[in-house]
């Protein structure tokens, strides 16, 4: 079952208008754009209880859905997302396409230790995808006072994982602090 609440949808029906007047999207753009929409409606689709740290069953397939659903809604008539198709012997989380033709590969995982999960499965998709470049897209679920820096990118031996790094579990309101 999918969450998404009708905030989301409104946040994805704007920030399409973003896209749609840009010239030419690019993908670091096109995930920008969904990590500003996740992060500023779509924070709570993600979690059970975020006071009691406990996330939705499958999370990281919840994560996945959206992104499904704001590509949908962006890319009509100037790319396709294609969710989970077979890479070798897995299922990367999804190709993008431009009206250029490259391909992305993307692959979502929830963050919720120091370890950054995904580089070691995304290599190899992006092997099998014979690219030098992968987008990992992070759901940072850890708690905010016990974050350590996510690197934006990510050398390995078959090219360079770019990271992006959505906050699902910010700091409240109640408890920031004023800069001094």
């Amino acid at each position: 079952m999918l969450f998404i609440s009708e905030a989301v949808a409104e946040k994805v029906e704007a920030s399409g208008n973003r896209l749609v007047q840009l010239r030419r999207i690019t993908i670091r753009t096109f995930l920008e754009e969904f990590k500003k929409t996740i992060e500023a409606e779509g924070v709570n689709s993600f979690w059970e209880s975020r006071s009691n740290g406990k996330l939705r069953n499958r999370a990281e397939k919840l994560g996945q859905e959206i992104l499904g659903v704001f590509a949908s809604a962006k890319l009509e008539g100037r790319g396709a997302a294609i969710r989970e198709p077979v890479v070798g012997i897995g299922f990367v989380d999804v190709l993008v396409t431009f009206s250029s033709g490259l391909l992305h590969v993307v692959e979502l995982k929830m963050l919720k230790g120091r370890a950054v999960p995904g580089p070691a499965q995304l290599e190899t998709y992006m092997k099998h995808k014979n690219r030098k470049e992968g987008w990992l897209v992070l759901f940072d679920a850890r708690k905010w006072n016990r974050r350590t820096t996510i690197p934006r990118t990510i050398k390995r031996r078959s090219g360079t994982i770019r990271t992006v790094v959505i906050d699902v579990n910010p700091v409240p309101p109640s408890k920031r602090q004023e800069p001094s």
